[in-house]
């Protein structure tokens, strides 16, 4: 019966020594505090790594839509939903111009970004979490939060309905204009509704 239980305490034994090196190999025997630490320069990669991803020009191509909520349209399916509203958000954007003067927004690598409306520039700074696709802006002060998706080479960029309006009177001209209160009274109309710009490089 003795060499029985010592037979299986040396394999016991054995079996947590053999674990405990696999773990230390895997680590490359650092501390667990050390593994999970992220140094200055880290963050700083990958926000670069992240910046790269849209860096560039990105022209107006048309309006775009994001829909969330369970009681979008008194039930309509989302992608129904999304289709009629696009549609009369296109014919909004039309109705103040924006298909013809078509915004550019420029991100650059290192944060900073503009946004060109007819020549006239308004530059500020953005920043975007890829596994939330929130974008912040910020322009002048004024902090702006958006949904950002990469479609192939469009992207996506979608607002709350009062800060897409609140976008738009930044870029001019359009402060004072009636067809704002029509834009505001359309989107007033919808709930769990992100409205924006797909742009195209």
């Amino acid at each position: 019966m003795n060499r029985i239980m010592i037979f299986f305490s040396i394999v016991i034994m054995l079996t947590l020594t053999t674990s405990c090196k696999s773990s230390q190999q895997a680590t490359g025997n650092l501390h667990p505090d050390q593994v999970f630490t992220m140094t200055e320069d880290d963050i700083a990669r990958e926000t670069l790594r992240i910046n790269q991803m849209l860096s560039g020009e990105w022209k107006y191509n048309g309006p775009s839509v994001g829909v969330s909520g369970k009681n979008v349209l008194a039930g309509i399916a989302k992608p129904i939903a999304k289709g009629k509203i696009k549609k009369k958000l296109k014919k909004a954007y039309k109705s103040i111009g924006l298909d013809k003067m078509r915004p550019n927004f420029v991100f650059n690598e290192d944060g900073t970004c503009s946004i060109s409306v007819m020549g006239a520039s308004v530059k500020g700074s953005y920043n975007y979490n890829p596994s939330t696709e929130k974008l912040a802006l910020k322009w002048h002060g004024i902090p702006l939060s958006a949904n950002l998706k990469r479609d192939g080479k469009k992207l996506h960029i979608t607002f709350e309905a009062d800060k897409l309006i609140s976008l738009i009177t930044l870029m001019g001209r359009f402060s004072d204009s009636s067809t704002i209160k029509a834009l505001t009274q359309l989107l007033d109309n919808y709930e769990d509704v992100m409205v924006g710009f797909e742009l195209k490089k």
